[in-house]
């Protein structure tokens, strides 16, 4: 997830946010505006996303290796090899991570790849990657903004 000058902009609005809401004593209300400013936010990263996402080619990529990243657990990265439109030899790897490895090195795989900027790809049949940490985020954002609401209701009875 790449992180743009909206989203600095929104941190910064919900600092401010907090510290008014908070100071008029409506706090709850500005962290229901915060959820409703974030709801924009990701609704504006799901649309580029979409948007890029047309942009895009179909190709045949090789699973060449893996790059791995070790937090909490192992994650695993797909390095993929993939030859673009303009013959243009592309190695990549893929951005979003795995906590097995999905694919044997040497299999070849079904892309898609940005014909803007050719090391952006995705796999053709894990679209729905590239937006589905947004509609969690929304979805598990409304159900606390929904206990914020019932609180809100609460005390004003």
């Amino acid at each position: 997830m790449k992180v743009e000058k909206a989203d600095y902009i929104w941190a910064v609005l919900s600092f401010i946010a907090v510290g008014v809401t908070f100071h008029f004593g409506y706090l709850l209300y500005g962290l229901l505006g915060i959820y409703a400013a974030m709801v924009l936010l990701f609704v504006y990263h799901i649309y580029r996303i979409k948007k890029r996402i047309a942009n895009t080619e179909a190709a045949y990529g090789k699973i060449t290796g893996y790059r791995t990243e070790k937090t909490s657990r192992e994650y695993y990265y797909p390095i993929v090899e993939y030859e673009t439109a303009e013959d243009e030899l592309i190695s990549a790897v893929y951005t979003y991570p795995d906590k097995k490895k999905r694919y044997e090195i040497g299999d070849e795989e079904l892309i898609r790849y940005d014909t803007n900027d050719s090391l952006f790809f995705y796999f053709a049949n894990r679209e729905r990657e590239l937006t589905e940490i947004y509609y969690r985020s929304i979805f598990f954002g409304g159900i606390a903004a929904a206990v914020l609401v019932v609180i809100i209701i609460a005390l004003s009875i």
